[in-house]
C-alpha cells in the first residue's frame, strides 16, 4: 500500500480550465471520497491520478514516487470505471486474468490470484460465465475482482454504483465498506451521490468547479460546512438557508419582517449586516414555545416512519424531517421553532462563521 499525494493539479482542455490548483493528500490505507456536482471536475481528476489524461500542471505522487509522467502500467494503480469496462467475449475468469496475462505472470499464480479474488467478492460461481450473463452487481464486483488481482497499491473507482438501482446501491455500499475494511488498500473514490460520500468515507472531497470547498470527515463536513454550498450538497433534505439581516449581536431580522434569535458567533457580526442562517430539515422543530413563529404547511412528503413538511411562511420556504407520527394536514398553520444553538450562520459572501463542533 502507499498514500497519495495530488499537488497544485491543474487541468485545461483549450481554453477552458477544469481543475484549478487541486491538492489532496490521502493516507496510507485511507478511503477518500472526492463528490460534487456533475461538471465539477471529479472524474478528470481521477483519471489524471491513473495517467489517463496528463495534467497542464502540477504533480502526482504514490508512495512518495512521483509518477506524473509514468504511463497507467507503471502507477501502480488499478482502476475500476462506471462502465464496468469488460471484455464480452471473455469469461470471468478470463476477464479478471488479463492483466495478468498480459504481464507474463505464471498461470499457476494467476489461478491464485483469481479465484482468491472472487472468494473475497463472493462470485466463485460465475468464473465460467461471460458478462452478458451476470446482472449489473455481479458485473461490477467482477470489475472490481479484476482490480485487486493486480494487488495496486491504489484504488481508484470512478462512480462505480451510478448504473444500479436503488436497493441494489445500497447493498453494494456495504460491500465496499467490507471489501476496504479486508484489504486496507488506499483507495481513492469519486461520486456525485453524497449518501455514498457520507457512508463511505474516512475523509470527503467536496469539489466545485475544479476547486476544493472542504474536505474533512463525513461528521465534520455535515456539522460544520465551510460555506452555503457545502451545507446544502451533503445532506438530504438540504440544510434550510434563510436570508436576514442582523438587529444587533444576537437577533436578526428575516426578510419576512420576523424576528429570530442567533448563536454567539454572531458577536462577530455588526448590526445591519447582511447574513443567511441555516438550519438543517431535522432541527427544525413544530410545537408552541414563546419564541416560535407561525408557518403554514404547504406539503407533507411521507416516507414510511418519516415525514418531510414543507413550511412557508410570507414566501420565506423552509422544510422540516420529523417521525410521521403527529396528525398534519396541508393548510395548517403550525408553530415552528428555529433552535438558536442548531443555527449555522454565514456571512454576505456565503462563508460559514466558526461554531463549535457538536458533541
Amino acid at each position: 500500500m502507499a498514500g497519495l499525494s495530488i499537488e497544485n493539479a491543474r487541468k485545461s482542455f483549450g481554453e477552458t480550465q477544469v481543475l484549478h490548483g487541486v491538492s489532496i493528500d490521502v493516507a496510507d490505507g485511507e478511503f477518500a471520497v472526492i463528490v460534487g456536482p456533475s461538471g465539477c471536475g471529479k472524474s478528470t481528476l481521477l483519471r489524471a491520478v491513473a495517467g489517463l489524461e496528463a495534467l497542464t500542471e502540477g504533480r502526482i505522487v504514490i508512495g512518495g514516487r512521483d509518477v506524473t509522467d509514468l504511463p497507467p502500467s507503471a502507477r501502480g494503480i488499478a482502476m475500476v470505471f462506471q462502465s464496468y469496462a469488460l471484455y464480452p467475449h471473455l469469461t470471468v475468469y478470463e476477464n479478471m486474468a488479463f492483466a495478468l496475462r498480459i504481464a507474463k505472470v505464471d498461470k499457476s499464480a494467476i489461478d491464485v490470484a483469481v479465484r482468491g479474488a472472487a472468494a473475497i467478492l463472493n462470485i466463485e460461481g460465475l468464473l465460467e460465465r461471460k458478462p452478458a450473463a451476470l446482472s449489473g452487481g455481479q458485473r461490477q464486483r467482477v470489475a472490481i475482482g479484476r482490480a485487486i488481482v493486480r494487488q495496486p497499491q491504489i484504488f481508484l473507482f470512478d462512480e462505480p454504483l451510478s448504473n444500479l438501482d436503488a436497493d441494489l446501491r445500497v447493498r453494494m455500499r456495504y460491500e465496499f465498506a467490507a471489501l476496504h475494511k479486508t484489504l486496507g488498500t488506499t483507495t481513492l473514490y469519486v461520486t456525485h451521490d453524497q449518501v455514498e460520500a457520507m457512508t463511505l468515507a474516512d475523509r470527503i472531497i467536496v469539489l466545485r468547479d475544479g476547486i476544493i470547498e472542504q474536505v474533512g470527515t463525513p461528521r465534520e463536513i455535515y456539522a460544520q460546512p465551510a460555506n452555503i454550498f457545502v451545507a446544502q450538497f451533503l445532506g438530504t433534505p438540504r440544510m434550510n438557508i434563510i436570508p436576514a439581516v442582523l438587529t444587533d449581536h444576537r437577533q436578526a431580522r428575516l426578510d419576512n419582517g420576523r424576528e429570530i434569535k442567533l448563536p454567539a458567533m454572531a458577536d462577530t457580526l455588526a448590526p445591519g449586516a447582511r447574513v443567511s442562517v441555516g438550519i438543517r430539515p431535522e432541527d427544525v422543530r413544530i410545537g408552541a414555545a414563546p419564541d416560535a413563529l407561525p408557518f403554514t404547511i404547504r406539503f407533507v412528503e411521507r416516507l414510511g416512519g418519516l415525514a418531510t413538511v414543507h413550511l412557508q411562511a410570507d414566501g420565506e420556504p423552509i422544510a422540516c424531517q420529523l417521525r410521521d407520527d403527529i396528525h398534519l394536514i396541508e393548510g395548517q398553520t403550525v408553530a415552528v421553532q428555529l433552535p438558536s444553538d442548531r443555527l449555522h450562520l454565514f456571512d454576505a459572501h456565503g462563508a460559514a462563521l466558526a461554531r463549535e463542533a457538536r458533541k
